[in-house]
């Protein structure tokens, strides 16, 4: 996919990617002069699929964005896990949790990439229902890919901003005006777009290397919705689906998990452009062994590994700094461990099986199927040299399954974040780790400043 993603956006997506370069904000995008009529986009089956393979490569062609690192990084600096270790102040208000509305990061790399996509999805599925010439086989393809970016962007959204507007068409003036929208009406829209892509998609993927989307993709992140909102039989009927599928195992040595070739991814994004790497491993991984990370895991973190987990010994690495004295040792991660260069080996996973089987252990969990918990729970920690779990009630088998989500996904796509906030634990854990910065209030990201002068309907989030 990547060595064509550039020719398939100059013959493809041209109409759509006029408009996310020229737009500024996601609620004022005007008519682009040069617009190439869909109808001709969508004429065949080749410029429909490349238009969508434009869509992905844009997911990944501005590092630190939502889905480029930018959720590894940001969100892991707002919970508990990593810390800014360099000079660099710009995140410092993110790692405090005293962000202001006008933050750049927030308006830059979270809401105005979020909005840009889904627009050009919205763009894509309205193509896709006025043509009468595609296959039926491409078509669903694409819709059904489609609909599962949109979902993920509108979850991630959703989960860091609370009620956002929830556009579903490429009306600009209607946009533009469009208030928040209740979360349990955009979960409800997240569950209808996951289903829909889950029933016309198939079981293989459409390209090489897990790099589009396919039934499976669907199904697992339906089961970690389906978790988020507490439907908790929902949530453990996706996750055994994806697990007895067959298409995936756990990969046994640790350092291969990431790599692009790993079983155990279900879907994974490559660079753009294709000779580099990953956004998490150029941004964690330090140039060189004596020089500071620029950004350190916390010693909470740290803390948390029980003695014998691999997880901490292949996936963390450390340099000391011995300048100025006292030496000073530095712990970043390793999940990733290629910084730049050295061809695509190390793809961005967006989702793998561990967390299908987190996923279940927690929901079986809640419905009091102990020992199914701790089935789940023991196969993720037997993969990270630990013995069985000592958790044999409901109310440990929580804790536990916290605690392995924490030191299974740590850095990963916001999960610790998104986890204390939808458990109820951010006050209780980040009001001590956070002190005395941390306020209730801080748990949702403030809508930008920017959003909210272009769109008198637009409320801003209590605290800011």
């Amino acid at each position: 996919m990547q060595k064509h993603c550039n020719r398939y956006l100059i013959a493809g997506i041209i109409s759509f990617q006029f408009i996310l370069c020229s737009c500024k904000k996601f609620i004022d995008i005007g008519l682009p002069n040069n617009q190439i009529q869909s109808t001709k986009v969508f004429a065949d089956d080749s410029t429909a699929t490349s238009t969508l393979l434009g869509l992905y490569s844009e997911m990944m062609r501005t590092t630190l964005h939502l889905t480029n690192g930018g959720l590894s990084l940001y969100a892991g600096l707002s919970s508990d896990e990593i810390t800014n270790t360099s000079t660099n102040a710009s995140t410092d208000p993110i790692t405090t949790n005293s962000i202001s509305s006008d933050n750049s990061v927030i308006n830059g790399n979270f809401w105005t990439p979020a909005y840009s996509k889904i627009y050009t999805a919205n763009a894509i599925l309205e193509g896709l229902t006025n043509s009468t010439s595609l296959s039926d086989s491409v078509k669903y393809s694409i819709e059904g890919e489609t609909k599962v970016i949109r979902a993920l962007y509108l979850f991630y959204l959703v989960n860091l901003f609370g009620d956002v507007p929830m556009t579903l068409h490429t009306n600009y003036q209607a946009n533009s005006i469009m208030p928040r929208s209740p979360s349990q009406q955009i979960y409800d829209q997240i569950i209808n777009d996951l289903k829909d892509a889950e029933l016309i998609l198939k079981s293989n993927y459409p390209s090489t290397g897990r790099a589009r989307i396919n039934k499976w993709t669907a199904t697992a992140i339906l089961a970690r919705v389906y978790l988020y909102r507490g439907d908790w039989s929902n949530a453990e009927t996706k996750a055994t689906m994806v697990i007895n599928s067959g298409s995936y195992s756990l990969v046994a040595n640790l350092d291969n998990v990431f790599l692009a070739t790993s079983n155990e991814i279900i879907w994974q994004m490559p660079p753009v452009p294709s000779l580099n790497n990953t956004s998490e491993g150029a941004n964690f991984n330090p140039s060189t062994t004596t020089t500071k990370p620029a950004y350190a895991l916390t010693t909470y973190l740290i803390n948390a590994f029980e003695a014998g987990d691999q997880r901490k010994t292949k996936w963390i690495k450390s340099n000391i700094i011995s300048t100025p004295a006292p030496p000073v040792t530095y712990y970043y991660p390793y999940k990733y461990k290629i910084r730049t260069g050295g061809g695509a080996t190390e793809n961005n996973v967006v989702v793998r099986l561990a967390e299908m089987y987190l996923i279940r252990a927690e929901a079986r969990a809640q419905q009091f199927n102990i020992p199914g918990s701790q089935t789940d729970l023991n196969i993720v920690r037997a993969r990270a040299g630990l013995p069985n779990t000592a958790a044999n009630n409901q109310a440990t088998l929580l804790s536990a399954v916290e605690h392995e989500r924490q030191t299974e996904l740590f850095t990963e796509w916001g999960h610790r974040w998104l986890d204390l906030k939808r458990t109820n634990r951010a006050n209780a854990v980040l009001g001590i780790e956070k002190a005395p910065n941390w306020q209730p209030d801080d748990a949702l990201y403030p809508i930008p400043f920017a959003q909210i002068e272009r769109n008198p309907f637009l409320i801003q989030n209590p605290g800011y």
